[in-house]
């Protein structure tokens, strides 16, 4: 609430000026100003901000939303009649996805190198690949336009009165079936791929060998023995997947023309009906913080092990936090202390181990590092080598990247009237991929749109790594108040729907310059990398050559850059890359939707006007549309394809396997200080 405050303040001239612009616009009286702003967005502008402040609190918390300028209604009662439509199509997606996903990666995992485990992971990778904006217009021109088996459009038939009779609810069932969908099918292939890796390590268990032993199914043993205990990993997951599909009806909504919130917000968005864009933005913020607050609640149903009480507990009230602000500034002045004692008293003993060998066991392992880490190169290297799904991603990447270095030079830049109208594909050679309404090469506009796309990529996939793993490094290692602030502040940032929120911002700010656009899109996501990169963390702070570090007095910025980063910098790496996949998927659809100013050459932009010009619909003209959504999907399989080498690259196990060792650390001489056993951690 306090979010949507802020961003009325933020409104282009203010809320006044914005105000008169539209009832002026509307041929109104500018001197009603005063009397409507309070009308329409809940306060006075002319007060000062506090009481401002006051009245639009006062105002949200009963209910009353503001005015819609649109539909010139109030927006509470737009949105709340709006809102079971849209939690009865997340409802089931979020079910589908789920279910689907659970069993195919229990399946997978339990039949590890069948012909059941590749294909699951192939069609699992590349659903994956396809953002479900792509998928939706997909199902929307197949089972709706082309075979007519489901409504392109709508929540009821014509006739159909709302009502707990079976045939209401079928109805409505065979509206939201194809949305739904759009979200399960192209979700379900992450939960599952994540699933079969859970529950490969839950199948050595020995209960499994005794299940197998009593003669039990196979299917029965994946099912009953191996999915219960596998899934609940996967929470975090359902968590972050509710907002992520509560963010995404914006867009579904208005494909399906689906009158749920997401498709008044994007009428909101259209008409710069601000009321109703933030009174969306803010029913599914508390509609994501509620779900999330549910499965917050029943999860210890689900883990009965999982308890509520102690320090965790403690940590999240006030008082807490003042107790471990206290315990923190005390352990930072009490390390020093501990430091310059355990110095003073090894120079005190004559010959100690501290002073005379220290060096030559670090000069020893430096000698060793450069000859392991070359060991290790070749060995990362031939993983890549022989991963098929690493050379086909780094293929496609390089592809792209030639296209967009090069390819933007050999091929001339789109202009309008190039060619003839509509040409279509392999007609011509001089416009092999056909030309679009206005004779702009379509083979150029691909080309061209790939520069901009991947500066957003680097620009916002880089910033939000930085800043998710920093996040999650110090909060997990320094704990206490520093962790509860932080892990605060990213719980905040997971409960507030991406998607949605990306809008009113691009909205407000109105961005052009694709590497400030690409740090926008992405920021959304560090804070599920910080929460995960903590976990790790939490593991990582209380290891022997850690704990050394810190009794003789090594600085906590340097225990961090130099003992953690190390072995966590593999999965911020993966991140990296889904990241990018995520900028993708935003960046397209901001421009699919019109809530971005038209800067470059974008397939968003391309795939916006062939939609509105009936492309899909269009047999003709369907080239148009598909061939930008062809262009997403094959970068974004890229993308994944390439994550899925670098995290088997980075697999210490296969390492292993590659260098011909075992898995376990041959052990470390006793007099092997805590630098040394530093350079050997980071590893």
């Amino acid at each position: 609430m306090t979010l949507t405050f802020v961003m009325i303040q933020f409104l282009p001239g203010g809320p006044l000026g914005y105000l008169r612009a539209q009832i002026a616009r509307a041929g109104g009286d500018p001197g009603s100003v005063d009397e409507l702003a309070e009308l329409y967005i809940n306060m006075d502008p002319n007060q000062p901000i506090v009481p401002q402040y006051i009245d639009y609190m006062t105002s949200v918390l009963q209910g009353n939303l503001g005015q819609s300028f649109v539909f010139n209604e109030s927006v509470s009662v737009l949105l709340f009649s709006a809102l079971p439509w849209t939690l009865f199509v997340m409802s089931l997606a979020i079910s589908l996805t789920f279910v689907i996903g659970l069993l195919l990666g229990s399946l997978m995992a339990y039949h590890e190198g069948t012909s059941l485990d590749y294909v699951g992971t192939i069609v699992s990778i590349f659903l994956n690949s396809i953002p479900y904006y792509v998928f939706g217009l997909l199902l929307l021109f197949v089972f709706a336009i082309q075979l007519g088996w489901f409504p392109d459009s709508g929540r009821l038939s014509l006739g159909i009165e709302p009502g707990f009779t079976l045939t209401f609810l079928l109805d409505a069932l065979h509206h939201a079936a194809l949305p739904a969908l759009s979200f399960a099918f192209t979700a379900f292939g992450g939960i599952a791929i994540a699933m079969r890796s859970n529950a490969i390590s839950v199948l050595g268990e020995d209960y499994l060998r005794v299940a197998r032993l009593r003669g039990l199914s196979s299917n029965r043993i994946s099912i009953r023995y191996v999915l219960p205990n596998a899934v609940l990993p996967m929470y975090t997951s359902l968590l972050l997947a509710i907002g992520f599909m509560f963010g995404g009806t914006v867009i579904l909504e208005q494909i399906y023309r689906y009158p749920g919130v997401g498709f008044y917000i994007f009428e909101g968005i259209s008409a710069r009906d601000f009321p109703l864009m933030l009174g969306g933005f803010l029913i599914i913020s508390i509609s994501v913080t509620l779900s999330i607050l549910f499965a917050d609640l029943t999860y210890s149903f689900i883990n009965p092990k999982a308890d509520a009480s102690g320090e965790a507990r403690s940590e999240q009230s006030l008082s807490g936090a003042v107790r471990a602000i206290k315990r923190w500034i005390n352990q930072e002045r009490d390390v020093p202390d501990l430091a310059a004692k355990t110095g003073a008293a090894a120079q005190d003993v004559e010959g100690s181990v501290f002073e005379t060998q220290t060096g030559d066991v670090a000069k020893l392992t430096r000698r060793e590092q450069l000859r392991e880490g070359w060991k290790q190169l070749r060995a990362m290297f031939a993983i890549v080598w022989e991963d098929t799904r690493s050379k086909v991603g780094i293929g496609i990447l390089l592809v792209y990247l030639l296209f967009g270095t090069v390819g933007v030079f050999l091929i001339p830049a789109p202009e309008v009237n190039q060619a003839p109208r509509f040409i279509r594909p392999l007609q011509d050679l001089t416009h092999p991929l056909g030309t679009n309404n206005q004779g702009t090469s379509m083979l150029a506009i691909l080309v061209h749109s790939i520069p901009p796309l991947f500066k957003m990529i680097f620009a916002g996939a880089l910033v939000t790594a930085i800043i998710g793993a920093l996040a999650g490094m110090f909060s997990g290692y320094l704990g206490g108040a520093v962790d509860s602030v932080i892990m605060t502040l990213s719980d905040i940032q997971i409960a507030l729907p991406g998607l949605p929120l990306l809008i009113v911002l691009a909205v407000l700010i109105e961005p052009t310059n694709p590497f400030l656009l690409g740090i926008i899109i992405a920021m959304p996501r560090w804070g599920g990398l910080a929460r995960n990169v903590r976990s790790e963390v939490l593991a990582l702070r209380n290891l022997s050559y850690v704990e050394a570090n810190r009794i003789i007095g090594v600085g906590t910025p340097s225990i961090i850059l130099a003992d953690i980063l190390p072995n966590i910098i593999s999965y911020v790496t993966v991140q990296f890359v889904y990241i990018a996949r995520s900028i993708i998927f935003s960046v397209v659809a901001l421009y699919f939707l019109g809530a971005l100013p038209v800067a470059f050459e974008n397939w968003g932009v391309t795939m916006n006007i062939a939609y509105n010009q009936g492309a899909l619909q269009t047999s003709s003209l369907q080239y148009w549309i598909f061939e930008p959504m062809l262009a997403i999907i094959f970068l974004v399989l890229g993308l994944v394809l390439t994550a899925q080498g670098l995290d088997r690259m980075f697999n210490p196990r296969i390492r292993a396997r590659h260098l011909g060792k075992t898995t376990e650390a041959e052990p470390e001489p006793e007099t092997d200080s805590g630098a040394a056993k530093a350079g050997i951690g980071g590893d």
